[in-house]
C-alpha cells in the first residue's frame, strides 16, 4: 500500500477525517482534525482517495489511548481514539450540519458505550474465529475475545458448548441474545421481552441491536402518537414497533416484504392481544402503496439504509397522511426523503439522535413530520 504524510482538516461522515493532497480529497480513518499523520492508502480513485493512519506524528490533544487491542484492524469501531463525550458531540454536529435549524432543538438519547450489542457475526476459517480485518477476509487474532461492543455473553470463549458445536462447520456464525439463551439466528428464532411485550423474531429477521436504547426509542415513538391512533406501519418486520406501543393504537396495518416476518407479526399481535392489527406481505420498493391503506392518517416507517422509495413518497402525496414518524439508520437518505416530503407540504416537528451504535460511525435518527 502506498504511504502518504498528510495534515488532517476536519471530521466528515463515515468515521473519516478529510484532507487534501495534489487535488485529491483524502478520507482518512483513525485520525483527528489537526493531526499530522502518515497514512496507508487502500483505495485511490480519480478524485477521492481512502487511507488509514499508520503513524501519528503530531497528535491532537483530544486523542486518547484506545481501549481495544484490535481497534482499526478489525474495522468495527471508528471512534475509540476519542472519548465518548467527544463522539456524541461529533455525531450531533454532523447531523445538525445537515439540519442547521435543529442545532438547539435536537434531542440526544444515549446509553452505555460498551456491551450494548445483542447480536454478533463471527467469521470462521476452520481454525480461527473472529472478525475480518478491514477490507479483507483475514480473521483478526483475539477479536473473538476482546470486542467491547457486544454483550459479554456473546464473546466466543463464553458461548455455551452446545451452540459452539452446532455452528462448528459454519463460515459465518450469527449469534443473538434470546430471552433466556443464546441462539444461532441464522437458523433459530429469537424471543425478546420489551415494554411488557413478548416478541418472537424469525431466523435471519431484523431486530434493533442496542439492548439499552430499544425501550427509550419505543417510548419516544409512543409519545409522538396521539391517543387512539390509526397507523400504517411500513417496513414493519415482525411487528415490533406497533405491537410494543399498542396502548396508543386503535388500529394498525403493517407492510413488509419478508413473508416469514409477516407471519411472525401476525402471531406476535395475537399473543400480545393487539387484535385489530393486520399485516400484508408487500415489496415496498417495487410499487405505489395500495389504495386500501389511504384511510390511515398516521404512518410509522423504519426503512433499511436505502430510505423511502419514490413510490412511497408519491403515495404520501396522494393519500396525504397527517403525520409520518420516520426512524432512519442513514442520515443521508433521511435528509433526501425529508426534502422530498417537505416539498409536498410536510414540516419537521421533532428530531432525535439515538446513539444505537456507540464507538462506530453509525447512529439512528427519529423524526416526526406533520401536515
Amino acid at each position: 500500500m502506498e504511504k502518504l504524510r498528510i495534515k488532517l482538516e476536519k471530521w466528515v461522515n463515515g468515521g473519516f477525517c478529510l484532507a487534501h493532497h495534489e487535488g485529491h480529497a483524502v478520507f482518512v480513518e483513525g485520525g483527528l482534525p489537526g493531526e499530522l499523520v502518515d497514512i496507508s492508502l487502500y483505495k485511490t480513485g480519480k478524485k477521492e482517495w481512502f487511507g488509514t493512519v499508520s503513524e501519528v506524528l503530531e497528535a491532537s490533544e483530544k486523542r486518547i489511548p484506545s481501549d481495544c487491542s484490535v481497534f482499526m484492524e478489525c474495522g468495527g469501531c471508528s471512534y475509540r481514539h476519542i472519548s465518548y463525550e467527544q463522539e456524541i458531540e461529533l455525531k450531533t454536529s454532523l447531523l445538525t450540519a445537515m439540519f442547521p435549524e435543529w442545532k438547539e432543538k435536537l434531542e440526544v438519547v444515549r446509553g452505555p458505550e460498551n456491551e450494548y450489542r445483542n447480536n454478533v457475526q463471527w467469521q470462521s476459517n476452520g481454525k480461527e474465529i473472529g472478525y475480518f480485518a478491514k477490507n479483507t477476509h483475514r480473521i483478526v487474532n483475539d477479536s473473538h475475545s476482546v470486542c467491547k461492543t457486544i454483550d459479554k455473553r456473546l464473546l466466543w470463549d463464553l458461548v455455551p458448548q452446545g451452540i459452539k458445536k452446532s455452528v462448528s462447520k459454519q463460515k459465518s456464525i450469527q449469534l443473538r441474545l434470546s430471552s433466556k439463551s443464546i441462539v444461532n439466528y441464522e437458523r433459530d428464532q429469537t424471543e425478546i421481552n420489551v415494554q411488557n411485550t413478548k416478541l418472537k423474531v424469525p431466523e435471519r429477521g431484523f431486530f434493533q441491536i442496542n439492548q439499552f436504547l430499544l425501550e427509550p426509542w419505543l417510548l419516544k415513538i409512543k409519545s409522538l402518537l396521539p391517543d387512539s391512533s390509526e397507523v400504517l406501519e411500513l417496513f414493519c418486520g415482525c411487528g415490533s414497533i406497533g405491537i410494543s406501543i399498542r396502548e396508543k393504537i386503535k388500529s394498525l396495518y403493517g407492510m413488509e416484504s419478508h413473508e416469514k416476518s409477516i407471519r411472525y407479526a401476525k402471531e406476535n399481535a395475537k399473543v400480545n392481544e393487539a387484535l385489530p392489527f393486520e399485516y400484508e406481505v408487500s415489496d415496498l420498493y417495487q410499487k405505489h402503496l395500495p389504495k386500501h391503506v389511504a384511510k390511515f392518517p398516521i404512518w410509522i416507517v423504519n426503512p433499511p439504509r436505502a430510505g423511502l422509495s419514490e413510490g412511497i413518497i408519491e403515495s404520501a402525496s396522494l393519500f396525504s397522511p397527517k403525520q409520518i414518524i420516520y426512524s432512519s439508520c442513514n442520515p443521508s437518505t433521511l435528509k433526501r426523503d425529508i426534502v422530498r416530503l417537505e416539498s409536498i407540504g410536510y414540516r419537521l416537528e421533532f428530531m432525535g439522535l439515538f446513539d444505537f451504535f456507540p464507538r462506530t460511525q453509525h447512529y439512528e435518527v427519529l423524526v416526526s413530520l406533520k401536515k
